[in-house]
């Protein structure tokens, strides 16, 4: 992905973790050129319109030579209404009197200004035949990021490519854990380089680093979500004799959970065409797994878990500015996640 500007990017498939890593590989690109931080625009959510990508890409490039605009799940969004499909879907019968977007923008890729480049970021399968045959040629590059099937040779590449050594025991072993969360693989495998200094990784080190607190991050997870205020604080607890900090399980392991929670339970009242229109894994949400958390999401009311979150939102300022004690804090916040929060006050 090597262009002097004015490619047109479709980067797609269920791999977010290799997909966006992609995306961040062209936004860093970008960023090291002179005033490249100002030539960058990005859409998603209902910000990504046709209209608005036009407007964006049209637009001269400021003190610079090329801009990029990346838009993320507009193609899902046409494919709903009758445009390019995606390949899982039949076009159903509504589509055909909708607007064909997707037409237009097909008839506007062959006239994207070539100090331009737009990348498409789309989660799923796709049809990426019609839009490279709409694309001036030369001008186009399409990668598809399929879903990981073999984890411990997916491990392996990536140590190689953070030149960390690991060995076979230490593959397996993360591995065995059934984790497909890649996000999660990384960091683990950078926090053991870290733990083993400059010797190899080890199966005792996964075991000892990983396993312990994993199981026990899950357990206080699962408290959570099942309201067991005594298995919570158990879990967290045993954390902290791990020497996990407060304010790391409050922000990368509760804030996120309670946060996918509300996006579950959200989609769980949804209609049916709403949740098919949704980008699941921009909302954070493997969508393998999004049954499971919708069945979890079950125990709470949608108010509950927005309570929830501005109880952590509130407990991060406290700790952050010192106007509490963050162990017992986090204890106290535990309880009250736990309790029927809408009579939190």
């Amino acid at each position: 992905m090597n262009s002097p500007g004015g490619y047109i990017y479709l980067l797609y498939g269920e791999d977010s973790f290799g997909r966006d890593e992609a995306v961040q590989q062209l936004k860093d690109r970008m960023r090291a050129l002179p005033a490249g931080e100002h030539n960058l625009t990005e859409l998603a959510g209902a910000d990504a319109t046709l209209n608005a990508l036009r407007l964006s890409a049209d637009a001269v490039p400021f003190l610079a030579a090329r801009r990029m605009v990346i838009v993320r799940g507009l193609l899902s969004r046409l494919a709903g209404r009758g445009g390019a499909r995606r390949t899982s879907r039949a076009p159903r019968k509504s589509d055909a009197a909708a607007p064909d977007e997707s037409q237009a923008l097909l008839d506007y890729l062959a006239d994207v200004p070539g100090t331009t480049s737009i990348a498409f970021v789309e989660d799923g399968r796709l049809s990426p035949e019609p839009m490279v045959a709409a694309i001036a040629r030369g001008r186009a590059f399409v990668k598809e990021f399929p879903p990981v099937r073999d984890v411990a040779a997916w491990i392996r590449a990536r140590a190689k490519l953070l030149e960390i050594d690991v060995d076979e025991g230490a593959v397996r072993e993360l591995a065995s854990l059934g984790n497909t969360d890649l996000r999660r693989l990384d960091s683990e495998l950078k926090k053991l380089s870290a733990f083993a200094a400059d010797r190899t990784i080890t199966r005792n080190d996964v075991r000892e680093l990983v396993i312990g607190r994993d199981v026990a991050v899950w357990s206080l997870l699962d408290g959570l979500a099942e309201r067991r205020t005594d298995k919570a604080l158990r879990a967290v607890r045993a954390l902290y004799a791990q020497g996990e900090s407060p304010e790391a399980l409050l922000g990368r392991d509760i804030a996120p959970h309670m946060r996918r929670l509300l996006v579950a339970r959200e989609l769980a009242v949804a209609s049916r065409e709403e949740r098919a229109a949704t980008d699941v894994a921009a909302l954070g949400l493997n969508p393998a797994t999004l049954a499971k958390w919708m069945d979890q999401s079950e125990a709470f009311e949608p108010a509950e878990l927005e309570r929830a979150l501005e109880i952590l939102l509130d407990l991060d300022r406290q700790i952050k500015t010192g106007e509490t004690t963050s162990e017992p804090a986090l204890e106290v916040a535990i309880v009250q996640l736990c309790s029927r929060l809408s009579s939190v006050g």
